[in-house]
């Protein structure tokens, strides 16, 4: 039987074994950045850090923080990739970018080894899933420079999977190579996994029982790790969905494993987590923090504590699967830039979508940040079932109603409108709009 372990020397690493490594790891990378990255000197010039004293895990705390609104400054002011790139350019093997609602995205370069560095992360990640060498692979992200579509494309090569080339289909198209091929893996937000089945639906095609899929990933966005829009995923494909979070900046950083523990499990070899509290403090198992991660791997665009404003809680327990690597609980639980105040009370978007998908007549729902009548008010637009009459869309928007008010804490209006009238989406979800043009973050 193969083992659930792509490579159990790491996976299953002691925590002197780990720390070992990360230690080695780390002081590499703060000497390399230190040298070859101006954009690093100066910072640590003005930390009053001398890279050589770096020696131990716990002395990165003496380092300053890195944030993605630096990284576009720096690049605005010295185009096109700023002075972060610590190696000549000619070394350069792949440029990606991240997504960005304004102003230019921020552009990600990497070296031929950091590349292999992200995708066999990546990898790592999938073979947790289950995916194997038979496995026939559909990565049905937007094809371009998006991270998304292209590790996952190699992550499954390099499994040695067959891979079905699908990032500039239609999703007609998907549609049809999913009924017509062998696929069993399929990959993509969890945005369009719904739209795919939404689409299916409307075409009479049971996902469920006319394909082979067996498994299916998603990142980009955290919907996958909300039970209830996995719950949703899983029963349209009949298949066992992943949550596989990452950043472009970072890495494939995280996994959920075929234990299905409710557990996110971290590439601890690839990148440093920290987890620290609103005071910059680290937390322990059971705390909620920011997430911040030091790059361990790599050498174009070093990245040393991220500041990739994620909100995670440390595991407190030990995972099924057998895994030493740090886990999470529940994944990226919220992110502290989508965080609004609303009369007083913090509202996270995920928190609302935690509370709409378990409705199953709910396709597809917007959020509207606004001012009504001098207050702050939250709208939910809703895109209700097609097989709903009228009346029921009025008890399903006051169910709604009820369940948002109970979870939030705060009064919501819930306007449910007519079928198929809400944008859907194959890359990430752009479902949440802030129309007040005074707010207090």
């Amino acid at each position: 039987m193969a083992s659930r372990y792509l490579e159990p020397r790491i996976e299953r690493a002691s925590r002197a074994e780990l720390t070992r490594l990360q230690t080695r790891k780390l002081r590499e990378q703060v000497r390399h950045a230190a040298s070859a990255s101006p954009f690093y000197r100066r910072k640590f010039r003005a930390a009053g850090v001398r890279p050589e004293r770096i020696r131990t895990l716990a002395d990165l705390r003496a380092l300053p923080f890195t944030t993605k609104d630096e990284l576009k400054d720096n690049q605005a002011a010295k185009p096109l990739w700023g002075d972060l790139l610590a190696v000549p350019f000619e070394d350069v093997l792949r440029v990606h970018m991240t997504s960005a609602t304004t102003g230019r995205p921020l552009a990600v370069l990497d070296t031929a080894a950091d590349w292999h560095g992200f995708y066999h992360s990546y990898a790592r990640s999938l073979h947790a899933f289950g995916v194997r060498r038979a496995d026939m692979v559909m990565a049905a992200f937007s094809y371009g420079p998006w991270i998304g579509y292209w590790s996952g494309f190699y992550a499954a090569q390099d499994l040695g999977c067959c891979v079905f080339p699908a990032g500039g289909l239609s999703t007609d198209q998907r549609l049809d190579a999913l009924l017509t091929y062998p696929i069993t893996v399929l990959g993509c937000t969890p945005s369009y996994a719904l739209f795919l089945a939404e689409a299916a639906a409307k075409k009479g095609i049971d996902l469920a029982r006319q394909t082979q899929v067996r498994i299916t990933w998603h990142t980009g966005e955290p919907g996958a790790s909300i039970p209830a829009t996995k719950a949703r995923i899983e029963a349209a494909f009949g298949a066992r969905a992943y949550d596989l979070p990452g950043l472009t900046e970072i890495a494939a950083w995280g996994f959920e494993c075929d234990a299905r523990a409710g557990l996110t499990h971290v590439h601890e070899d690839y990148c440093y987590p920290e987890v620290l509290d609103e005071q910059d403090r680290p937390v322990g198992p059971g705390g909620r923090g920011e997430l911040v991660f030091t790059s361990l791997y790599r050498k174009a665009m070093p990245l040393v504590r991220y500041r990739t404003r994620d909100l995670v809680q440390v595991a407190d327990r030990k995972c099924p699967c057998g895994r030493t690597l740090l886990a999470f609980e529940g994944g990226v639980l919220a992110r502290l830039d989508d965080m609004k105040k609303v009369r007083g009370i913090i509202v996270y978007p995920r928190r609302i979508e935690e509370l709409v998908r378990p409705h199953a007549d709910v396709d597809e729902f917007q959020i509207v940040f606004r001012r009504h009548e001098g207050l702050d008010d939250i709208l939910v637009r809703i895109d209700p079932s097609p097989t709903l009459s009228s009346a029921e869309r009025e008890k399903l928007g006051a169910r709604l109603a009820d369940d948002l008010r109970t979870g939030l804490g705060i009064r919501v209006t819930v306007e449910v409108g007519e079928p198929g009238t809400l944008p859907r989406f194959d890359h990430k979800a752009r479902r949440v709009k802030d129309e007040r043009t005074e707010v207090p973050f």
